[in-house]
C-alpha cells in the first residue's frame, strides 16, 4: 500500500509473460540497465512493460539506468575464478583472453594508480591489493576468493576519477530514453548538483521532461547531498557501490542518513541492492534479508528495487513475491514506525502549497476517509506523497505519463481518467473509484486538485459520502 516495488528486467524476466505476472504481484516499476544488453534487447522490454500496462490498466514506471563515469572492466573470454593469494594483471584494453588478465579500457585508471592501492568489485565481494605497476598495467594480489566477470565495475578505494557525468556512450543511451518515452533517467557517479542539471539541460535540449533519479553511490556524492537532494527528482540508495566507496560497517548508517535527509526534504528515496541477493541462486531468501527489507519500509522509504534477483536470477517471480511479502507485512506493522517518519516528513513547511497539501492530507486522516487526487501535471500528489500519507491516496489524470511517474511514490494509487478540466476530472475521479470499488457508498471521500493559474495557484477541496 505504502512502499512501491521496482525490479530491473534482463534475461531470466525479460518475456511478457513474467513480466506481467510481476505487475500482477504489485510491481510498479521496471528498470533497464543500460550497462548490459544492447538497444534491441532494450526495445523488445520496454514493448512488453507497456503491452502489460495496456493490459492490465495499470500504469507502470519505466527508468533507464545509466552507466555513468563508472569504471567497468572489459570483455573477458569466460569468468576468471580467483583464490586468496593469487596475482591477477589488469591491462589497457577493451578485452582479453589470456588466463589472469583482466582488460580495463580507461587510460586514467592507471594514471591515477598506486601501488598499495585496494581495488573493489562486485559490490565489495571481490577485494584485490596493487602490487606493481606500469604505464600501462598494473599487478595486483587477490585478497579474497572471488570470481570475476565481464563488464564489471571496479573502483580504486578512496579515489574518484574526474570524469564527465556523461560519456558520449551515455548520450547515445539518453537519446534512446527519450525516443522510447522512459519515465525516469537513474544518474550514476553523481558527484555534485551541477552534474544533474546539466544532465538536465541537455534532457531540455532534447525537448523531454524525464525525472532525474540521482544514484547516492560516491564520496562526493554524500559530502554534497543536499544539493543533490535539491535538485533530484528521486534519490537512490545505491548500496553497491557505496558499500565499495565505503566500509562496508558504514553501509547502514549512510542508508539512514540518506533516507531521513530525503524525508526532511520531501524527495523521495529509493533503496536498492542486495536486497534478496541469495535468491538469484535459492528460492527463499534469507533472515537478514528479511530483516533488512522491514528496516528499509520502517524507515519510511519510496520504494525497494532488485536488480540481479530479477535480472539474472533463477526465481525473478518467487523475488517479486516474497518482497511483497516481506513489505506487506512491515508495513501491517508500521503504525509502531510511521509518527517517527511523518514528523521529519511534515516538519518545517513553508511552501503555501506545501501546507495546504499536508492540510488536506490530515484532514483526511482525522476523518478516518480516503484522499482522493484529481492531477494534470502530479504537482499536488507529489506533495502529499512526500508527506507520508497513513490513508488510501489515489490520484486520477488524463496523462498516462504523469501517472508513471507518481506510480513509484510512496502511497499513491494512480487512476487513468480522461477529462478536459479540473471539475470534470474530480467528477471522474469519484465515479472511477466507486466503480472499482476503492471507495463504498457509505466511505468518506476527500477530493482535492490543484489548479495552476497563470497568475495564482488556487487548492480545492470538497468532502464527500
Amino acid at each position: 500500500m505504502y512502499v512501491k516495488k521496482v525490479v530491473s528486467i534482463g534475461p531470466s524476466s525479460g518475456n511478457f509473460e513474467i513480466v506481467k505476472a510481476m505487475a500482477e504481484i504489485g510491481v510498479d516499476g521496471f528498470r533497464i540497465n543500460f550497462a548490459h544488453g544492447s538497444p534491441e534487447e532494450w526495445r523488445k522490454y520496454v514493448e512488453m512493460i507497456r503491452k502489460a500496462e495496456s493490459e492490465l490498466g495499470k500504469p507502470l514506471a519505466l527508468i533507464g539506468d545509466m552507466p555513468g563515469t563508472s569504471i567497468r572492466i572489459g570483455e573477458l573470454k569466460e569468468p576468471i575464478v580467483v583464490k586468496k593469494g593469487d596475482t591477477l594483471k589488469f591491462v589497457l584494453g577493451l578485452s582479453a583472453e589470456e588466463a589472469k588478465v583482466v582488460p580495463v579500457p580507461i587510460r586514467k585508471f592507471f594514471e591515477i594508480i598506486d601501488v598499495g592501492d585496494t581495488l573493489v568489485m562486485d559490490d565489495g565481494k571481490t577485494r584485490l591489493q596493487v602490487i606493481d605497476r606500469g604505464s600501462s598495467y598494473i599487478e595486483a594480489l587477490a585478497l579474497n576468493d572471488a570470481v570475476i566477470k565481464s563488464r564489471k565495475t571496479i573502483i580504486i578505494s578512496g579515489k574518484e576519477l574526474d570524469l564527465p557525468i556523461l560519456s558520449e556512450r551515455d548520450k547515445s543511451y539518453l537519446k534512446f530514453a527519450v525516443e522510447n518515452d522512459f519515465d525516469y533517467i537513474g544518474l550514476s557517479y553523481v558527484r555534485t548538483p551541477e552534474d544533474v542539471e546539466m544532465v538536465k539541460e541537455v534532457l531540455k535540449r532534447m525537448g523531454k521532461d524525464i525525472g532525474i533519479i540521482s544514484k547516492i553511490e560516491t564520496r562526493s556524492a554524500v559530502k554534497n547531498l543536499k544539493g543533490i537532494i535539491d535538485v533530484s527528482d528521486v534519490v537512490l540508495v545505491a548500496r553497491g557501490d557505496l558499500g565499495m566507496n565505503f566500509g562496508l560497517e558504514e553501509i547502514h548508517s549512510l542508508q539512514k542518513y540518506i533516507v531521513e535527509k530525503c524525508l526532511e526534504m520531501r524527495t523521495p528515496v529509493i533503496v536498492a541492492t542486495q536486497l534478496l541477493e541469495s535468491m538469484i541462486e535459492n528460492p527463499i531468501p534469507t533472515r537478514a534479508e528479511v530483516v533488512d527489507i522491514t528496516v528499509a519500509v520502517e524507515m519510511g522509504v519510496d520504494a525497494l528495487m532488485l536488480a540481479g534477483e530479477t535480472s539474472i536470477g533463477k526465481y525473478p517471480l518467487e523475488a517479486v513475491q516474497w518482497l511483497k511479502k516481506i513489505s506487506d507485512r512491515a508495513e501491517a506493522n508500521l503504525d509502531k514506525f510511521i509518527d517517527k517518519v511523518i514528523a521529519k516528513a511534515r516538519d518545517k513547511l513553508e511552501d503555501i502549497r506545501e501546507k495546504f497539501a499536508k492540510g488536506v492530507l490530515e484532514l483526511a486522516e482525522d476523518l478516518g476517509g480516503k484522499l482522493l487526487v484529481f492531477s494534470m501535471h502530479g504537482n499536488t500528489a507529489r506533495r502529499i506523497s512526500s508527506l507520508k500519507p497513513r490513508i488510501p491516496v489515489y490520484v486520477a489524470s488524463p496523462d498516462i505519463r504523469v501517472l508513471r511517474r507518481l506510480s513509484i511514490l510512496w502511497g499513491l494509487s494512480t487512476i487513468h481518467v480522461e477529462a478536459k478540466d479540473y471539475e470534470e476530472g474530480l467528477r471522474k475521479t469519484l465515479e472511477k473509484a466507486v466503480n472499482l470499488n476503492l471507495l463504498s457508498y457509505g466511505e468518506l471521500a476527500i477530493l482535492t486538485y490543484g489548479l495552476r493559474e497563470p497568475k495564482q495557484h488556487i487548492e480545492i477541496l470538497r468532502v464527500e459520502s
